[in-house]
This record gives C-alpha cells, sequence and structure tokens, in this order.
C-alpha cells in the first residue's frame, strides 16, 4: 500500500495558489469558523443526507447514487456510479460466493438494488441511520418485487444482528461518519463470518496535520465537516484499527485518478455558485444550511486530492479464522 498518493498534478505550487484563493472565498461565503468548529454526530449526519436528498438526485446521481462515481480515461460517465458494486460483484464471482450479505450505510439503495437482482439465491440485509433513505430503498425493492433484500433503520456503532452473521460485509463511502472507529470496527468484525470479507470504498487522509500548512490543513478541514464527518481516517490508521478488531488487510487500491472525473464535474457545478459570493451568499440564504455546506467540499476535493491530501481508496479484509 502506497503511505501517500502521488499528486495527479504536477504544478503543486499553482494547485495551492488556487487553494487559498477558494479558502478565501469561501470564508466571504459561509464564515469559516462556524464549520469548522461544529463537532460532528449521528444527528448531524442524518439532517446532512435528509436535507440534500433532493439536490442528490437532482445534481448528482439522477441513478439514486450518494456515492462518488469511478471512471477510467479521464472522461465523467454516470454509469461509473455501478463501478464499486461491480468490483464487489467481481469479487464474488470470483469466489466463494456468500450467502449472507450486509450493506452498511446504502444510503439510497443503488447498490444494494443492483446486486440483489443479480445474486437471487443470496440474502441481503442493509442498515442506514436516515430514516428517509430506508423508507426510499425499501420502496424501491418493493418496486423491483426483491423477495431477497431486508432493510432498517440503524447505527454501525451498534448492529442489531447476531454474532457470525453474515460472509460478506462492504460500505461505500459511510465509514467516514464514524465517530468511534475501534468500536464501529469491532461491530463488524463481531457479526462478520470468521475467513468473511469487509470491502470498503472511502476517503481518507493522507499526511499528519503537522506535516500540512495552514491552508491545507484548513482545506481537509472544511470537506470533511461539510459532509458532515468529523474527520477523515487517515490511510495508516485503518489497517491498525481493523487488526485490532480482527481484521486482516488483504488488498487496498488507490482510485484517485478514477474518481477526478467526478470530481471534476463537482467543482464545475459548485463553482457556479461560489465564485460570486455576494450572489452566493444570497442564494444559499433560501437553503438549509446543510445543503449550502455541500458546495465547499464539491470545490475544494478536486484540489484535496489533486494536491494529495485525499485520498480514494478501497481496503479489502478479512476476518481471522
Amino acid at each position: 500500500m502506497l503511505p501517500f498518493p502521488v499528486p495527479l498534478w504536477s504544478n503543486a505550487a499553482n494547485g495551492r495558489r488556487r487553494l487559498a484563493s477558494r479558502l478565501r472565498r469561501i470564508e466571504q461565503v459561509f464564515g469559516i469558523a462556524s464549520i469548522v468548529g461544529q463537532p460532528g454526530s449521528p444527528q448531524q449526519v442524518v439532517d446532512y443526507y435528509s436535507h440534500c436528498f433532493e439536490a442528490f438526485g437532482r445534481y448528482h446521481s439522477t441513478e439514486g447514487a450518494v456515492h462518488l462515481a469511478l471512471n477510467d480515461g479521464g472522461r465523467f460517465d454516470p454509469d461509473g456510479f455501478y463501478a464499486q458494486a461491480r468490483l464487489i460483484d467481481q469479487a464474488w464471482r470470483d469466489g466463494p460466493a456468500p450467502a449472507d450479505v450486509l450493506e452498511l450505510a446504502f444510503g439510497k439503495g443503488l447498490n444494494l438494488l443492483w446486486l440483489a437482482p443479480r445474486w437471487p439465491e443470496v440474502r441481503f440485509s442493509g442498515i442506514d441511520l436516515t430514516p428517509r433513505h430506508v423508507e426510499h430503498a425499501q420502496a424501491q425493492a418493493q418496486r423491483l418485487g426483491l423477495g431477497n433484500v431486508q432493510l432498517q433503520q440503524g447505527d454501525f456503532h451498534t448492529l442489531p444482528y447476531a454474532d457470525a452473521s453474515f460472509d460478506a460485509l462492504y460500505c461505500i463511502e459511510a465509514l467516514c461518519h464514524a465517530t468511534d472507529v475501534p468500536r464501529a470496527l469491532a461491530e463488524l468484525a463481531r457479526v462478520l463470518r470468521p475467513g468473511g470479507g469487509l470491502t470498503l470504498f472511502d476517503g481518507y487522509r493522507t499526511r499528519q496535520e503537522h506535516e500540512l500548512s495552514p491552508d491545507e490543513v484548513l482545506a481537509i478541514t472544511l470537506v470533511e465537516r461539510s459532509m458532515a464527518t468529523e474527520r477523515f481516517q487517515h490511510v495508516a490508521e485503518l489497517p491498525a484499527a481493523a487488526a485490532a478488531a480482527g481484521l486482516r488487510l488483504i488488498a487496498t487500491r488507490q482510485l484517485d485518478a478514477q474518481v477526478m472525473p467526478n470530481l471534476k464535474r463537482l467543482e464545475r457545478l459548485t463553482g457556479a455558485w461560489l465564485r460570486v459570493p455576494v450572489l452566493a451568499r444570497r442564494a444559499l440564504a433560501r437553503r438549509s444550511p446543510e445543503r449550502g455546506r455541500n458546495l465547499i467540499a464539491g470545490w475544494l476535493m478536486p484540489l484535496t486530492v489533486g494536491l494529495g491530501l485525499h485520498s480514494y481508496r478501497q481496503f479489502n479484509f478479512e476476518k481471522s479464522e
């Protein structure tokens, strides 16, 4: 595993100048101190996804994704929203196939509802913290006539399942919301059968704060807080915490180049809002704080990933026998 990503930009100095310029404009629109000083909480996560529900469907993904698309070749294609599910599907086809699967924080259900019809003999369960997500995904599963799907509201810090209930677990861009990572990983390990697999896709920090400039620290903090997370995990912290829970790292993949086309698309959409601060303040006054702050992540993440401050990774773990 790479200890940190190779920056996608050869001209890092130019990237840092752009970062400083955007931070100044964000301060003019939002006032940075109130965002940086707001601690994460489960209710904040629910509020974020509830208030951004329609915006995700209108601006991000009409397919129902609340995660990022992965595209090869440098061009955005909405088919990339299914890339994570396809990677999971391929791993199962390479065997052994699971009998019982749990998706943690399934969002609007895109991944689970894509996988379940392709594996009718597999029993799928899903848990999500946001009531609106559960209601929406249940309606979609019923519309599709999926009898092998059971969904419920809940928190992955305290899973409502018996020990050793599942052969496979996966979580796409949601473990970043954990307020207690060791506890969450211990719960995941508890419900996983010996030899079972855990697949994670998420964004991670790549360096410690003392290694970064003040602007870089501020940028990564704003990205994380604007998406209702307390702090992204560090790429080296996650495997260590997983090992303590009895989960062995078996593979990892850096997907920064694949996620960048989607980030650049979000940059164009959010930049149209934020480039003129006085107009942005007027427009955002009519929207919820959660929806407004989501623009910050869309505008800064192409820079934080491009400069190698954040990295998008796939991690695969296996529970010890």
